[in-house]
Order: C-alpha cells, then sequence, then structure tokens
C-alpha cells in the first residue's frame, strides 16, 4: 500500500494541471447539491418552526359558508372542556379606495375581521414599533400593511372606504401573525369582524371564509382534532392543527429537496460525461510510465489501484471546494434575498448535505473514471518499442461489461438516492441518457457534414475542420454537453416568451382586462349602465351561483370512499354555475346536443369536456347538485370544450334556463375598462362610489404578479441551465489541457513550415468557432423542437418562433466557446519549435 499511494501522489504532483477540470467539476456539482439541501432543509427547519405562527393558533376550523347554530352549539360542547383560549375570523377580498373625492386610486385587498384576543399566537409587527392592540380596530378602527400605504399614497391617520363603511388607519404593520409568502390578490387590511358585516361585505353571494381559532395543551390537540373531525363530517369545513401543517410541509419541502438536487446531479453526470473522456486521455499519455511500471513487475490490478487512488483523491479534494462554494453561495443568499425568505432562517451547512455531498461526489468520481482505468489492464510493456501494440485488442470482454453494467447500476441508484424514488430515478436517468445520446448523434452528424467544407480556400479552416478529427479529440463530447446546456437555457426562454405572449392581454385583445364580482340581481341593470357610460362598451353579465355535487346517477356521492376519494379535489369541491341559451364563441359541443334556446323545467346541465369520466359522468348521467340549499337532479345532456384562453367568463357546469332563474344569484362582469392607469383608476372610483359592493379584479394587475412569479421561476430554471452550459465550457477546457500536446506538436511543425502567429491565432478561432456554432445549431434546434412541443401539448396555446432568442442563442454560443478555446490554448503560440520536435 506504502507504493500505491507514493505513486498517487507522485502522479498526482506532475499531474496536477491536466487534472485541475476532473476537481472544478466534481466542486460544483457537489457545492450545487450541497448548497440546495442545506438551503432547503435551513427553510423547512424555519418553517416548520413557525407553523403554529402561520395557524395563529392549535386547532383551525373553516367554512365558506355562514355557520349554522347546530353547528356552532356542537363544535362548542366538544372544544370547551379542553381548550384554552377561542376567538373567530372572518375573511374577504373586497375594494379599498380612499374616503376622500379627490384623492384618486383603489386598490383590490384581503380583509380580515378579527374579535378581542386575536391573534392566540404570534404578534404583529407594526412599522412604529407599538404593540398590537384591539384598541386599533374598534370604534371603524383599521390596521393596514405598509404596503397599501405606499401603493396609494396615504399615511395613517387618513381615512379609507371600504364597501359601505368609512374606516380610519390607526397604524400599519410590516408583517401580521399567519402571514405565509403564498401568492396574494392584494395587500392585508385588518378591522373588527363585526365591522365586517356592518360594511354590507357578507351578505348573499360574498365569498367569505369564516374561521375559528383554538389553542390547547399539546396532548389534547389530536383527540380534539379527531372528535371535531368526526362530529362534523357531514358539514362543510375543514378541521386542521398546525402538527397537520407541519407534516405537510415537512413533505412538500422533502420533494422539493429531492428534486432540486437533481440540478447538481445533472452537472455531475454531464462532468462525470467528461471525467470520463479525461480519464481515457491521462491513461493514453501515461501508457509508456504504465509500460515501464509493468517491465519492473507491477501488476495491472496494482497500478490500477495507483490511478484509482488518484481518483479518490481528486474527488474529496473537489468535494471539499464544493462544500466552501456552498458555503459561498448561502452567504449570497443571505446578502441578497433574505428579504423574501423566512425572517428567522438560518443560512448554514446541513451536515447532513455536506455527508451526501462528499458521498456523491466520490463516487461520481469512480464510476465515470472505473471503465476507462480498466483499459490499464490492455496496456502491453512492448509500447515502449511499438506504439500501435499499446492496447490489447479483445473481441469480448466480460470485465469491462461486467464493469459497464454496475456503473450503470451505481448511477441508477445514486440517482435514485438523490430523488428519493427508484420510479423518478429510473426516469430522470432514461430522459437524460435518450437526451445526451439524442445530441451526441447529432452532433456527431454535423461534424461528419463538416468535412465537406475541408476543400475550403481558407487554410485555417480547413486546419481547424481537421483538427476536430485528431486522435483522442472529445469534441463530440463537447458539442453536446454545451448543446444540453443551451438547449435548457434557450427551451426555458423560448417557452417563457410564448407565455408571455399569449397572456399579454394589452397586444391579443381576447379577454377583458376587468373582471366585476359580487353584483347583486337588482344591480345588475345600473352596473350595466354605468360601465357603458364610462367606457364606452357594453360589459358581459353574468348569473351565478354556487353548487356541489351529492349524488351521481342516484349513487350519494362520498368523497371519502372508493374513486371518489382520488376525484376529492374535483367533484368535492363547490362549483360556480350559470345558465345559458346558447353557446359561447369559445365553446365546442363535443358529444351529446345543446339544448334549444327556450327556457324547460327540466333540468339539464353540460359539462366541460375534463369532467368526463370522473366517477363515471358522460352523457345521460345524472347529477343531483345543492345549490345554495336546494337540492336539483338534472340530466347531462352534452359535453364542451371551452376555449379558456379565449373565454371572458367559463363555467364547468351550465344549467338550461328555466330552472334557476328566479333563485338567489350573483352576478359577475367582464369588462374592456379603460387602458390609461389614471383613466382606469378613475373608473374604479366611480364603480365603487355607486355599488361599494362590488369588487373589482384588475386583470393589468394580477398578471403583473403572475409575471413576476413567472420570470424568478424562468430565472431558476435559466441559472440552472447556466450551470450545466458551464459545465459544458469546463469539458471544453479540460478537454484542451488534456490534448494539448497534440496542439503545441502541431503548432511547432506549422511554425517550422513558416507558419506566422496570426495563422495560428485564424486556425485556433476557427476551430472553437466551428464547435461553438454547432453546439449552438443544435441547442437552438433541439430547443425550437422542445418549445414548440411545451406550447402545443403541454400548455395548449398557440407557438411562435422567437427568432431574437436563436440569434441570442447561436451567438452566445459562439462567443463563450470560441472565447474559452482561444484563452485556454493561447499559451501553445509561446512554445518554441525545436524543443518540442527534440523531444518527440
Amino acid at each position: 500500500m506504502k507504493f500505491v499511494f507514493q505513486m498517487a501522489l507522485r502522479e498526482l504532483r506532475a499531474s496536477w494541471k491536466r487534472l485541475l477540470f476532473f476537481f472544478i467539476c466534481i466542486a460544483i456539482g457537489v457545492g450545487s447539491i450541497v448548497a440546495l439541501r442545506s438551503m432547503i432543509r435551513n427553510a423547512n427547519r424555519a418553517v416548520a418552526s413557525e407553523a403554529r405562527n402561520l395557524m395563529t393558533a392549535d386547532v383551525r376550523i373553516d367554512s365558506d359558508r355562514p355557520w349554522k347554530d347546530e353547528t356552532l352549539q356542537e363544535i362548542n360542547a366538544i372544544a370547551a372542556p379542553v381548550v384554552e383560549s377561542r376567538t373567530e375570523t372572518i375573511e374577504a377580498v373586497t375594494m379599498l379606495r380612499p374616503a376622500d373625492p379627490s384623492h384618486p386610486g383603489a386598490i383590490m385587498i384581503e380583509l380580515k375581521g378579527i374579535e378581542q384576543g386575536y391573534p392566540l399566537v404570534g404578534e404583529f409587527d407594526l412599522a412604529d414599533g407599538r404593540r398590537f392592540d384591539y384598541s386599533l380596530v374598534r370604534n371603524n378602527g383599521t390596521v393596514v400593511s405598509v404596503g397599501l400605504l405606499d401603493r396609494l399614497d396615504l399615511q395613517v391617520g387618513d381615512e379609507v372606504k371600504i364597501g359601505a363603511a368609512t374606516f380610519q388607519i390607526k397604524a400599519a404593520f410590516k408583517t401580521e401573525p399567519g402571514a405565509g409568502g403564498g401568492f396574494r390578490l392584494g395587500p392585508r387590511v385588518i378591522i373588527e369582524r363585526n365591522a365586517v358585516e356592518k360594511a354590507g361585505l357578507i351578505g348573499f353571494g360574498s365569498r367569505a371564509r369564516r374561521r375559528l381559532l383554538f389553542t390547547t395543551a399539546e396532548d389534547r390537540m389530536a383527540p380534539l382534532v379527531k372528535s371535531l373531525r368526526a362530529a362534523l363530517k357531514n358539514e362543510l369545513v375543514n378541521v386542521h392543527s398546525y402538527r397537520d401543517s407541519e407534516q405537510n410541509l415537512n413533505e412538500q419541502y422533502e420533494r422539493a429537496e429531492n428534486y432540486l438536487s437533481l440540478t447538481g446531479l445533472v452537472i455531475l453526470v454531464l462532468g462525470g460525461i467528461g471525467i470520463s473522456n479525461v480519464t481515457r486521455v491521462f491513461v493514453d499519455q501515461k501508457m509508456k510510465t504504465i509500460a515501464v511500471l509493468k517491465c519492473l513487475g507491477g501488476t495491472a490490478g496494482r497500478i490500477t489501484v495507483v490511478y484509482l487512488a488518484q481518483v479518490m483523491v481528486l474527488g474529496l479534494a473537489g468535494s471539499g471546494l464544493g462544500i466552501l462554494l456552498a458555503r459561498a453561495s448561502l452567504l449570497a443568499v443571505h446578502r441578497f434575498w433574505s428579504q423574501v425568505l423566512p425572517q428567522n432562517m438560518e443560512y448554514t451547512l446541513q451536515s447532513g448535505a455536506v455527508a451526501q455531498g462528499l458521498g456523491v461526489g466520490v463516487l461520481i468520481s469512480l464510476l465515470f473514471s472505473a471503465i476507462p482505468l480498466l483499459r490499464i489492464r490492455k496496456i502491453k510493456p512492448n509500447v515502449l518499442l511499438r506504439d500501435e501494440a499499446s492496447v490489447g485488442r479483445r473481441r469480448f470482454d466480460l470485465v469491462q461489461l461486467g464493469a459497464g453494467a454496475i456503473v450503470t447500476l451505481g448511477v441508477l441508484l445514486l440517482v435514485s438516492w438523490q430523488a428519493g424514488s427508484m420510479r423518478v430515478g429510473l426516469f430522470f436517468l432514461g430522459s437524460l441518457a435518450a437526451a445526451s445520446l439524442t445530441l451526441f448523434a447529432a452532433a456527431a452528424l454535423l461534424i461528419a457534414a463538416m468535412r465537406r467544407i475541408r476543400g475550403a480556400s481558407s487554410f485555417a479552416i480547413r486546419q481547424a475542420v481537421n483538427s476536430m478529427y485528431r486522435p483522442g479529440n472529445q469534441t463530440r463530447v463537447i458539442v453536446m454537453v454545451v448543446g444540453l446546456g443551451a438547449f435548457l437555457v434557450l427551451s426555458i426562454q423560448s417557452i417563457q416568451a410564448n407565455l408571455v405572449r399569449e397572456f399579454d392581454f394589452g397586444r391579443s385583445g381576447k379577454l377583458p382586462n376587468m373582471f366585476l364580482i359580487d353584483i347583486q340581481k337588482d344591480q345588475r341593470d345600473g352596473v350595466a349602465d354605468l360601465v357603458e357610460k364610462e367606457t364606452g362598451h357594453k360589459p358581459v353579465l353574468v348569473p351565478t351561483m354556487r353548487a356541489r355535487i351529492i349524488a351521481i346517477n342516484g349513487q350519494e356521492f362520498d368523497i371519502d370512499q372508493g374513486e371518489a376519494k382520488r376525484e376529492r379535489g374535483r367533484l368535492g369541491r363547490e362549483y360556480v354555475v350559470t345558465y345559458r341559451s346558447a353557446l359561447e364563441k369559445n365553446e365546442t359541443v363535443i358529444a351529446g346536443g345543446f339544448w334549444e334556446p327556450s327556457p324547460s323545467s327540466e333540468p339539464e346541465v353540460s359539462l366541460e369536456e375534463s369532467m368526463r369520466g370522473l366517477n363515471g359522468l358522460d352523457v345521460g348521467s345524472s347529477i343531483m347538485f345543492d345549490v345554495q340549499g336546494r337540492k336539483i337532479t338534472a340530466t347531462v345532456t352534452s359535453l364542451r370544450h371551452v376555449d379558456w384562453r379565449n373565454s371572458q367568463t367559463g363555467f364547468m357546469i351550465q344549467f338550461r334556463p328555466g330552472v334557476l332563474d328566479d333563485a338567489p344569484q350573483m352576478v359577475i362582469g367582464a369588462v374592456d375598462g379603460p387602458t390609461d392607469e389614471l383613466e382606469r383608476s378613475r373608473f374604479q372610483r366611480s364603480m365603487l362610489d355607486h355599488y361599494p359592493n362590488v369588487s373589482i379584479i384588475d386583470v393589468t394587475e394580477i398578471m403583473r404578479n403572475v409575471e413576476r412569479i413567472a420570470n424568478n421561476i424562468t430565472l431558476a430554471v435559466t441559472f440552472i441551465g447556466l450551470f450545466v452550459f458551464l459545465s459544458g465550457a469546463l469539458i471544453l477546457v479540460g478537454s484542451i489541457a488534456m490534448t494539448k500536446f497534440q496542439r503545441v506538436y502541431e503548432a511547432a511543425v506549422l511554425k517550422t513550415l513558416g507558419a506566422k502567429r496570426k495563422t495560428l491565432i485564424k486556425i485556433i478561432l476557427a476551430e472553437y468557432g466551428l464547435i461553438g456554432l454547432v453546439a449552438g445549431i443544435i441547442g437552438s434546434a433541439f430547443a425550437i423542437g422542445l418549445s414548440y412541443c411545451a406550447s402545443r401539448f403541454v400548455f395548449e396555446i398557440p407557438w411562435s418562433y422567437m427568432p431574437g432568442i436563436t440569434a441570442y442563442g447561436l451567438a452566445g454560443t459562439f462567443v463563450l466557446v470560441t472565447g474559452v478555446g482561444a484563452i485556454s490554448t493561447l499559451d501553445v503560440l509561446a512554445k518554441k519549435p525545436l524543443s518540442i520536435l527534440r523531444s518527440q
């Protein structure tokens, strides 16, 4: 063993520059895995530790309908003996506007009405440093988020109108208890619970969510939740404890951790491909050294262990550097993005993540270098006399085949371990292998096609093409990996561009830019007249009701049993339904027949096509609905395809007129409002002055938020693609380093034949320019294909070719590869030809 370690260290000292790429590839991949896993585990701990604060209670009961007296009595009978404190809240989405008529602006808000004692758990962080006190919301006082003050240019002490009531802003908060980081329709506003009703916001058709909050002893929490769920199983309520939220958060973060860790694994696997090639070339360069060792009595196994020890050392060292990179990444996240992450989150490396990173780095190093190192067995001592006898030829090498099978199985187990699932591991590895092989084949074909330009008049181009076929070249691997990075980056950019283009309402004019909700039936004509007067366009007003499915084909629908349980997220929810006499322009009947325009006393419904097959639903099925307390059994007479992209008001379920016409209903409206921001604000103010109960959803504002989220997601995925792209660049650098002795010899020969430095530079730039161009063409072509498939078949939107993305993809890849290649090879020009030729 002493000999093995001495030789390994001696070889490392002599060859460390050639293997530097090996080291960096491992470092970046391990750094990605450790940073991502540590980041997610830190976030999980921070959020899980705040699960009780996020719920603001130990136990919570939710309902989107008014509490029945008997339900409250049942809840109180169970909870009273074990709860320590109790409070109630009510939440609704509505509009807020300044009370001063000269102050423009109106905004959608998320309103919360609270009782004395709220919050049971957690604290408000008021901007002025005071402690929150219930007196701040008494007598039509309100506490608002600081963001609302900024957006409407208000300050503490100003008055605002919410619904039909006027409130005075008593304080502003920076954070509130129970505030998660999810998507919101507007800033939060806190008032008294009773004031919500006084403002006219919980009348018929309003969408208010009521919550009962309890605190109790830890050992009494689980029995309380169990008893409440059993007693309320037939009620439309949900019962949760903060432990449920904590468990759900843990599961979600664990899934996120496993899937995001595949990012680092992609980099490691692609780096592993480069490692395999570098190891192969390294063994080729060490043939004479290996032959000498065999002449001196060294066995193939012992010599293999020498080089395997080098791989182990490089794997461990690269993993160590990766851990340092991970730590630096966490510090950068803390420095630049801490404001959007949980406040109490730590930014430390997690020991489990570090251990996994070390293990994965070493395993990838061993797995991908194993097969090239097995070539040592075939190197014969007579390589010192005859180069062509360097490696023995065998038609079938069982050892190498067995090693290949073990390596494949090892990579599969490694990927499955990181993904937390064998199925995901198989899918991931299969997809990566298919994409890589396809890209490799495309690279090989394109490079083969370049032989045709060997007859080019330019000597530099002819020599550059010949260089792509030199012995030991890794051109195809470089093109494959760089092309894969370009493919990922350009695919995401193209898909995002198509999505943004499709939902650019100002450009397409397909959809209205405002929606009016909570319009009462007797306000319908007045609202229509006001909209037409203010905008010059007639609104589309549609009556709506809320309904739940309670039976299908005579069988009561039990969401806790069998197939229904699997569909509870669809059939078990509350639907917004309407009645119509004719199809809209964006609707097409795909099965059955749509009814005649005349009303009918026989209930008929038309379903959206995605409901087909749910619990056996089809044309001819009968469905019993609970429509706001009224039971109606209707027959399914048609199924519709709805183009939701062109839909002003789309519905999953539509009734035939005649059954629901006189039922209590709430009207919603689609409006082509003003496009100018000031005019739009003035229109909203006018609508709220006349109809304070109406809520206005400004699609322009919503789309800004959606686009912001989409941009963040795109940035994250593009970042992943850039990491892959960087891996390709590293493989390029490694390939150059490993084949530099050939380039030095070629340069010496060309200098001897009279080539000038300018000619050599042209050859170098032409070679790497061609490699970059081929990689860019492959990445761009595959990105066009993927963006087309994703747009047409996943998102179901029209696809448009984006030439700008292709152009900057080609240019970026060309510049990167040419620049990296040229910079890495410039020292070749400084070598003196005489000394090089003498050494050969």
